[in-house]
C-alpha cells in the first residue's frame, strides 16, 4: 500500500506541473481575448470581454482560478467550438479509444507470441525475420504506413474505405472504417512490444532457476509459459500500460490520416486554431492519463513481482 501511495503522490506532482504548463501556455501563444474576438474587433470591445473573462486580474489570482476550475474539471469555452471545454474532450476521447484500445490488443495479441518465439528461436530465420519487421515497424512512419494502405487497399483493391467514421451503418460496416487506422496505429507499438518481448524473455530463460527448472526435468512448455513467461512479463506489463498513453497522444497523424474524429485531430485543429482551452485541456487530459495508466501499471508489477512492493 505504502509503494501504490507514492507512486499516487508522485502521479499528482505531475498533474499538477502539467496544469501549470497549461496555464502558461495560454498567456504564452497569445493573448486570448484577441483570439476570441479576432484582429476586427474595437479597444472597446476587447477590455469588455477581457473584464467579463476576468483577464484583467492580476495573474496570481487567475492562476489559482483556473487550478480550482481544473480541479473540479471546468477549463472554459472552447474558442472554436462555442462550447465547454470538457465535455467536448470526453467525447473526442471515447472516438480515440474505438481505434486505440483495438490497436492495443493487436499489438499485445501479436507481439507476446513472436517475442516469445524469437527468443526461444534465437539467431535462426524465425529469429531474424521477427526483428527485421520489428525494426520496419518502427522506422515506418505512421502517416506513411497509413496513406500506402489507404493506395492498396481502398485505391487499388477496393475492399476498405479509405477514411471517416461509420454512424448509421450496421457492425460490419463500422468495422471497416476502424481496420486501417487501427492496423496503422497499432504497428509502432506492435514492434517495439516484440523487441521488448524478445530482450525481456533472452533474459530470464538464461537465469539459474530457468536452468535447474530444465534440468530437474520439467516439462519445457511449463518452464517457458509458467517460470519464464511470468517474469518476463513484469516490464513488459509497465511498457504496454504506457503505450496507451502514447497510443491516444500520438494518434493525432493518423486521426489526420484517415479523417477520424477523435481527440488527437481535435488537438491538431486546435493547435492550427490557436483554441487555446482546448490545447491546455488537451495537455492536461493526457498528462493525467499518463499518471492513471502508470499507476496501473505499477500495481500489475507489484502483482507480478511481491518484491516490488516491499522495497
Amino acid at each position: 500500500m505504502k509503494f501504490i501511495l507514492q507512486r499516487a503522490g508522485q502521479g499528482l506532482i505531475v498533474i499538477f506541473a502539467a496544469l501549470t504548463l497549461a496555464f502558461i501556455l495560454m498567456f504564452v501563444i497569445g493573448d486570448p481575448v484577441t483570439m476570441i474576438t479576432g484582429a476586427e474587433a474595437s479597444r472597446e470591445q476587447a477590455e469588455r470581454l477581457r473584464e467579463q473573462l476576468g483577464f484583467n486580474r492580476p495573474l496570481i489570482v487567475q492562476y489559482f482560478d483556473f487550478m480550482f476550475g481544473a480541479v473540479q474539471g471546468d477549463f472554459g469555452v472552447s474558442y472554436r467550438h462555442q462550447q465547454p471545454v470538457l465535455p467536448l474532450l470526453w467525447e473526442r476521447l471515447g472516438r480515440s479509444a474505438e481505434i486505440a484500445l483495438p490497436a492495443l490488443f493487436l499489438a499485445i495479441l501479436v507481439s507476446v507470441p513472436a517475442g516469445v518465439v524469437s527468443a526461444l528461436r534465437r539467431n535462426t530465420t524465425i529469429d531474424y525475420s521477427a526483428r527485421v519487421t520489428a525494426l520496419i515497424g518502427q522506422a515506418a512512419p505512421n502517416f506513411w504506413v497509413g496513406i500506402m494502405l489507404i493506395v492498396l487497399f481502398s485505391n487499388i483493391l477496393g475492399w476498405l474505405p479509405a477514411s471517416g467514421r461509420e454512424i448509421d451503418g450496421g457492425v460490419g460496416k463500422q468495422l471497416s472504417h476502424m481496420i486501417l487506422p487501427v492496423v496503422t496505429l497499432a504497428l509502432m507499438p506492435m514492434a517495439y512490444l516484440t523487441r521488448m518481448m524478445r530482450s525481456t524473455m533472452l533474459e530470464v530463460i538464461n537465469e539459474d532457476y530457468i536452468r535447474t527448472a530444465r534440468a530437474k526435468g520439467a516439462p519445457v512448455p511449463r518452464v517457458v509459459y509458467i517460470h519464464a513467461l511470468r517474469n518476463a512479463l513484469i516490464p513488459y506489463v509497465t511498457i504496454t500500460a504506457l503505450q496507451i498513453g502514447n497510443l491516444i497522444a500520438g494518434s493525432m497523424v493518423v486521426e489526420s490520416v484517415f479523417a477520424w474524429p477523435g481527440m488527437g485531430r481535435l488537438l491538431m485543429d486546435s493547435i492550427r486554431q490557436l483554441d487555446i482551452p482546448v490545447v491546455a485541456a488537451g495537455l492536461s487530459l493526457v498528462a493525467a492519463l499518463f499518471v492513471i495508466l502508470n499507476l496501473i501499471a505499477d500495481i500489475c508489477y507489484a502483482l507480478l513481482d511481491p518484491r516490488v512492493g516491499r522495497n
